[in-house]
Formats: C-alpha cells, structure tokens, sequence
C-alpha cells in the first residue's frame, strides 16, 4: 500500500479528539468481546504466536492520510497460515467468530492511536466514523466471511457433500462451542451434522 504523506505528518505532536461511533466501533467490540473467550480457546500456541505477528504487522502498518486512518488487517497472515493446513484435515477448531475477534483486537487500539495522533480536519476523528460501510466493522465481516466460505468447502470436501449448512454455520457464528450431536460424545472434531 502507499503511504500518504511524510512520516514526520505521521507521528506529529498535534492531537485529536477522539469519539467511538455506536455502529462502526462499538458494535464490533461488544460481538468481539462475546467471542473472546471461544477465540483463544480455539487457537493452540502456534497460532498465538503467528497472532502477535499479525497484530505487530498492524500496529507497525497501518497509517493515516488527510481523510481518514488506514489499518492494515495483519490477521490475514494468521489466515493463511490456519487455511493451508485446514485444507488437508486440519485446524477444524477455529470458528469465524474467532477470526472476527481476533481481527477487532489487533485493528481497533491501531485506529484509536492513529486517530487521536493524525491530523485530521477539525482537530476531531471518529473512530468507525464510515457506521455500516467502515473498515473497522466491515473488513471483520468480510474476512470472517471468507474464513467460513473456506472451512465450509473443506468440510463439504471431507463429508462428501453431507454438510448441512444450518448447523455449519451456527457452529461457525456460536459464541461459545456447540455441544456434539453425536451420542456418543466424540469431542475429536466439531460436529455440523
């Protein structure tokens, strides 16, 4: 990505007032927040690690212009890195709402920093300012989209195209891990059917 501007307009001594719009920052912290403790659950030491490098790409990343803040998502780097081994069997645990979480929380102190030590018109920023259509909301949704759209075909894949996308997708969106649906109690794999 270009950067725009000098990097001395970057990181100048002028601040901001900073404000949090109800829809473009606060409704993404509240669903984050719910999916928190199902996000790390999900992820193995590995991928905890391979995380702090997506946040560390953001925070170092991102930067802002006249118009607005730019945060690189890092966290497609953590994507990657879970949907090569998922296509052969693999890392079957991590739902989209991990994915959503986890990309909220490396995204969202970035864009509170950079809008209060950006210049920016009016000496005020918005952090989600753009509501329905901003980054901070959307780029989630999109990219946990993507995850699912993945770890559906893998599935559809693995079971032969006997993959009911009701229950896929609760699976997937659940705030906490659904319960087997199997009898006898196999915890080895999530159960969709």
């Amino acid at each position: 990505m270009n950067r725009v501007g000098k990097p001395s307009e970057r990181c100048s001594k002028h601040t901001n007032i900073v404000s949090i719009h109800p829809v473009g920052a606060i409704l993404p912290l509240a669903l984050s927040l719910l999916y928190l403790p199902r996000s790390f659950n999900a992820l193995g030491w590995f991928h905890r690690v391979v995380f702090l490098l997506s946040l560390m790409i953001s925070t170092f990343s991102s930067y802002c212009d006249a118009r607005a803040v730019h945060v690189v998502p890092g966290t497609v780097l953590m994507c990657v890195v879970l949907w090569l081994p998922r296509a052969r069997g693999r890392n079957r645990e991590v739902p989209a709402a991990a994915i959503f979480a986890l990309t909220f929380i490396a995204g969202f102190p970035v864009d509170v920093y950079l809008g209060y030590v950006c210049r920016s018109a009016g000496g005020t920023a918005t952090v989600g300012g753009a509501g329905w259509a901003d980054g901070l909301l959307l780029g989630l949704a999109i990219l946990a989209g993507v995850h699912c759209f993945v770890y559906y075909f893998c599935e559809h894949d693995e079971k032969k195209g006997k993959v009911p996308i009701g229950a896929f997708l609760k699976w997937q969106l659940a705030p906490l891990r659904p319960r087997p649906a199997t009898p006898d109690g196999d915890n080895e794999q999530p159960s969709i059917s």
